[in-house]
C-alpha cells in the first residue's frame, strides 16, 4: 500500500510536465495562427449605387406650388424624408454614390438659354445628402452646366461644404479604408469619348503613383427610355475595364438596363431615376429601380475580386405625381425589376430574396475569363 502510494507521487511530476507542454504546444498553434491571420488580412469594401437623383426641377418651375420637388421638401418639412427607406443599405455601407443630376445654386445666374431643361436645387439641399447617408456623388452628366460656370462652382462649394465627394472628368477623388485606395471617376458620354487617351494614362498613373488598388468609372450616356442598351455603351465599357478600370457604373437613360460581366468586372448599363426631381409625373417605365450594392475585397494591397447584390426599388410610392422617395419593393414589384435587367442581360442573374436582395456569384479578379 505504501509502495503503491510513493509510486502514484512520483508519476505525479511527470504528468504535470507531460500536461505543460501540451498547453505550450497548443498555445504556441494559437499564436502561431493568429500571426498568420494578422499578416495576411481580407479587407472588405463595401460600395451601394443609386441612379439619377435632381434635388430640385426645372427653372421653370421654382415657383409652382404644387407637384415639384421644392414643394414636397416644403411640404414634409424634413431633409431625411427622401433618403429615409435607403438607410437599411446606405447608412451600413463604407460608400454610397449617386448621380447628381443638376445644380445646387441660390441663384439662375449662368442660366444656360436655349436647354430644354435646366435643372435646380437649393445649396442647402446637400443637406438631403448628408442626411440620407450619401458621401459622395459623380456631376459626370449633361445637366451640371445647366447654369455654366457660376451653377458648377457653387455646387461644388456646397459639396465641399458639406464634406460630400464628387467627380467630374479629370476631377477625380479617392477613397480610402485600411490602406486600400480606391479611384472614381465620373464621365459625360462625349467627355468620356473625348478624354479617352488622356484615361488610359489616369488609370495607369492612379494604380501606380496613387496606390490605388481599384478604379472605378461612373458613366452618363446611352439613349434615353430605351430598355436596353447600345452598341456605343458596350464599347465605352469595354474600353474602360480593358485600360484598368475595375467596376464601371452607368447613368442618363432614366430608365434600368442590363447588367454585363466582362474580364471578371462588372458592367451596370443604367440603374435608372432614383430621388429624381426632373419629372414631376414620371412615366411608367421609370418606376423601377434599384440600388447595387458590391463588395470590394483586397489582400496584401492587392485586388481579389467583387460580389454584387441587386435591391429592387421604386422610384415613388405614389402615381401619377412623384413623391420622390424611393423605396425597396417585393414580391411582383421586386420581379418586374429583375425581369426587366434580364431581358438586357446575357448571363443568368440570381434570383431575389427577400430581405437579401439578388446576391450575385462573387466575381475573382483571376479566375479564368
Amino acid at each position: 500500500m505504501d509502495r503503491r502510494m510513493r509510486t502514484e507521487r512520483r508519476a505525479s511530476p511527470r504528468k504535470f510536465v507531460l500536461l505543460c507542454l501540451c498547453w505550450l504546444l497548443m498555445a504556441s498553434f494559437v499564436l502561431t495562427a493568429a500571426a498568420q491571420a494578422q499578416s495576411t488580412p481580407v479587407t472588405t469594401i463595401k460600395l451601394s449605387f443609386a441612379g439619377d437623383c435632381t434635388l430640385g426641377g426645372d427653372e421653370r418651375w421654382m415657383n409652382y406650388s404644387l407637384g415639384t420637388f421644392k414643394a414636397m421638401r416644403a411640404q414634409v418639412d424634413n431633409d431625411a424624408y427622401f433618403f429615409e427607406k435607403c438607410q437599411k443599405i446606405f447608412a451600413q455601407d463604407d460608400l454610397t454614390l449617386v448621380n447628381l443630376e443638376g445644380v445646387l445654386s441660390d441663384s439662375n445666374r449662368g442660366l444656360v438659354k436655349g436647354k430644354k431643361w435646366n435643372f435646380r436645387g437649393l445649396t442647402d439641399s446637400v443637406n438631403i445628402l448628408k442626411l440620407g447617408s450619401v458621401e459622395a456623388v459623380t456631376l459626370g452628366n449633361n445637366h451640371s452646366g445647366d447654369y455654366g460656370r457660376f451653377g458648377l462652382d457653387a455646387t461644388r462649394q456646397a459639396l465641399r461644404d458639406a464634406g460630400i465627394q464628387y467627380c467630374l472628368d479629370e476631377e477625380s477623388f479617392i477613397y480610402e479604408k485600411e490602406g486600400v485606395r480606391i479611384a472614381f471617376l465620373g464621365f459625360w458620354e462625349t467627355a468620356f469619348r473625348a478624354k479617352r487617351a488622356w484615361l488610359k494614362q489616369e488609370i495607369a498613373r492612379l494604380k501606380t503613383e496613387e496606390g490605388c488598388q481599384a478604379v472605378v468609372i461612373l458613366y452618363h450616356g446611352g439613349s434615353q427610355y430605351q430598355q436596353k442598351h447600345n452598341k456605343a455603351q458596350t464599347e465605352d465599357a469595354h474600353y474602360a475595364i480593358d485600360i484598368g478600370a475595375d467596376l464601371f457604373i452607368g447613368y442618363h437613360p432614366h430608365v434600368l438596363q442590363g447588367i454585363e460581366i466582362y474580364k471578371n468586372r462588372h458592367i451596370i448599363y443604367s440603374l435608372g431615376d432614383f430621388c429624381y426631381g426632373g419629372n414631376r409625373k414620371p412615366r411608367a417605365i421609370e418606376y423601377p429601380g434599384m440600388v447595387t450594392s458590391f463588395e470590394l475585397r483586397f489582400e496584401k494591397g492587392e485586388y481579389l475580386g467583387q460580389q454584387l447584390t441587386i435591391h429592387p426599388f421604386r422610384i415613388s410610392a405614389t402615381a401619377p405625381r412623384n413623391n420622390f422617395q424611393p423605396y425597396p419593393v417585393l414580391g411582383g414589384e421586386a420581379d418586374e425589376v429583375m425581369r426587366l435587367l434580364q431581358n438586357d442581360t446575357a448571363h443568368t442573374l440570381a434570383a431575389f430574396v427577400p430581405g437579401l436582395g439578388a446576391q450575385q456569384p462573387f466575381l475573382d479578379a483571376d479566375a479564368p475569363q
